[in-house]
């Protein structure tokens, strides 16, 4: 038996059930992975208990497996105990990793690799669906949850450190969470192509917004003491944005422009949309008040 091929047998054959991680031996291999490959994909992970790269790679595998709801199974086989398997399938160096998809060797890598990379291989050959991590960590976002997000994002960015939209999300995010040193200095990582970008262009304006932080409480009192004021309200939106209060900030802005939208050549729309682009659209906020803006426009 050599890595690239397997003796395919009947489909006739019913795959053994079991969990979505199985340990193997040569007296289980013939049921566990290659009868059960027929209609389950079967990701063969040949490890050892003295491999550092197994150690980071084996928990990869079993989250995609066990996050799989069955769609496929990893089979480890301990190399050290089962030296005939690993002679039989040829493997010079662990982890070695195989996929098997009806009872045949369809693919496989030699190495610690990202779960991207894995998620990637199952994709191409067992129709599982590739995970978006960038897209689950814009989610955390829309929930309101700032801190996941960032943890998020690091993650993605420690995978995959060329993917520039991720990191410029990271610099705009953590920027908005009000570290904002740290989000400039991810954003100072961007090349001058990813600051093209539209989330690394709303981090430069949140950079530049933080900069022009003044004292809130002068404006409050403007506000407060006439009402009316658009000028005094959108000053204030603006700070209290910068303050890194963008509900409050949205708040003010709305009011302006319900006071009279038209203002210095539609200025409040102006610093909503502007307000919009910084926060970011998975911001739920920038949901709620595009919304009410929209209402705005149509009445």
């Amino acid at each position: 038996m050599q890595f690239d091929s397997l003796s395919p047998i009947s489909s006739a054959q019913s795959p053994a059930s079991g969990p979505a991680v199985i340990d193997v031996t040569a007296e289980t291999f013939q049921k566990d992975v290659v009868e059960r490959s027929l209609t389950t994909p079967v990701v063969l992970d040949f490890w050892a208990p003295w491999c550092q790269p197994c150690k980071t790679l084996s928990p990869t595998l079993e989250k995609v497996a066990r996050e799989s709801g069955g769609r496929v199974v990893l089979a480890k086989v301990d190399i050290d105990t089962n030296p005939e398997l690993a002679d039989a399938f040829g493997v010079q160096s662990v982890p070695t990793v195989a996929l098997l998809v009806g009872g045949k060797i369809v693919d496989g890598f030699v190495g610690a690799q990202p779960e991207a990379k894995v998620r990637e291989m199952l994709a191409k050959h067992a129709g599982f669906e590739q995970k978006d991590s960038l897209k689950e960590a814009l989610a955390l976002e829309k929930e309101g949850d700032l801190h996941g997000t960032v943890t998020a994002l690091r993650a993605v960015v420690r995978e995959s450190p060329s993917r520039s939209e991720a990191r410029a999300h990271l610099a705009r995010v953590l920027l908005l969470s009000g570290a904002i040193e740290d989000g400039k200095k991810v954003y100072e990582t961007l090349s001058p192509e990813a600051r093209e970008l539209e989330p690394a262009r709303a981090a430069r304006a949140l950079i530049d917004l933080a900069a022009s932080r003044v004292d809130v409480v002068p404006l409050e009192a403007a506000v407060k003491a006439q009402p009316e004021d658009i000028a005094a309200r959108l000053a204030l939106g603006r700070a209290y944005l910068a303050d890194n209060q963008a509900e409050k900030g949205l708040a003010e802005l709305l009011t302006a422009a319900r006071l009279d939208i038209k203002f210095d050549g539609g200025a409040p729309r102006k610093a909503l949309i502007e307000a919009f682009g910084m926060l970011g659209e998975a911001n739920p906020l920038v949901t709620q008040y595009r919304r009410e803006l929209s209402i705005l426009l149509c009445s």
